[in-house]
């Protein structure tokens, strides 16, 4: 299980560019560390660096699938939350983004979702 103290190591080993944000950053806990990955990755989707953005999702689903508790309440409470909001933010970029989820994350929001109504 991977714990909110070993997240910094797992993002800079699966994102070396995203390192620099992690040192500069003030994260201490998993939300903190989740937040700033969401960050990266709409500045990836800003970029059409579609390669990095694949890689932040499939980071965020190995840190859903083998986290702890309170890794997978963030991932799942920040980062798959911001959804809507990269697809409402970006809508000619969604059919590349939803390409580019991983199932286990789309579930997640889709799950979300439905059960808020929306």
């Amino acid at each position: 299980m991977i714990n909110q103290l070993e997240i910094p190591m797992y993002l800079e080993e699966a994102l070396p560019e995203f390192s620099d944000e992690l040192k500069a950053g003030g994260q201490h806990n998993a939300a903190d560390m989740v937040s700033a990955l969401t960050s990266f990755t709409c500045s990836k989707i800003r970029e059409h660096n579609y390669s990095a953005v694949r890689r932040s999702f499939t980071v965020a689903e190995k840190l859903f699938s083998k986290g702890n508790e309170a890794v997978k309440n963030a991932i799942e409470s920040i980062f798959v939350y911001s959804f809507t909001r990269m697809f409402m933010t970006y809508p000619e970029e969604k059919p590349k983004l939803l390409s580019l989820i991983p199932m286990t994350l789309y579930t997640l929001y889709i799950s979300q979702v439905c059960h808020k109504g929306c």
